[in-house]
């Protein structure tokens, strides 16, 4: 899955967490929470960052198959960072920093569950490197550097939208702009 599609996932579960909390946040606090929510949907995505950089620079770079290699495509590693904040929160009796934990973790988790379509996330990290998926698919051999903007850009006009993710990407898309606009 793409940024369009993470995003929406993280906005379909920030609206669901903050439907959930029932707190009274002023609509400022509501608004920082809604977006870091979306944001969260793209976070574990950081990682293409590193990867690119890695790629690019190293002198012997490694032989990751894929950003979803590194560690922040884990979700143990969400599940850490997001009870920290949200044991910060209850500690310090702040209902805004309990909830911000709770957002990175369902919008983190969002992008794994959509991740577990087709391309597999290590679900059992660090136990295992086995990647779970619904539909195993391989992944392409494109020319070029992988990391770099044309290496996605041919990924994008040339293999995605031939995908079942790219359908499945469309729909939580539209989901998600229904209830924006009708929530």
């Amino acid at each position: 899955m793409v940024l369009p599609g993470h995003l929406a996932g993280g906005y379909l579960t920030a609206k669901a967490v903050l439907y959930l909390v029932h707190a009274s946040f002023s609509p400022a606090e509501t608004t920082a929470l809604m977006a870091i929510g979306t944001l969260a949907g793209e976070a574990p995505d950081i990682d293409l960052l590193f990867f690119y950089l890695h790629q690019k620079y190293s002198a012997v770079p490694e032989k990751r198959d894929s950003h979803r290699s590194f560690i922040t495509h884990t979700p143990a590693f969400w599940l850490l960072i997001s009870m920290l904040i949200v044991g910060t929160g209850w500690i310090g009796s702040s209902l805004f920093t309990e909830t911000l934990g709770w957002l990175l973790l369902a919008g983190s988790w969002s992008h794994f569950l959509l991740d577990s379509f087709e391309y597999g996330i290590r679900w059992l990290w660090p136990f295992s490197d086995k990647r779970f998926c619904v539909r195993n698919v391989v992944e392409p051999v494109i020319p070029g550097p992988q990391g770099n903007i044309s290496y996605y850009w041919k990924l994008l006009s040339k293999v995605y939208y031939k995908r079942v993710t790219f359908y499945l990407e469309g729909l939580v898309v539209l989901i998600a702009l229904w209830v924006a606009f009708h929530g």
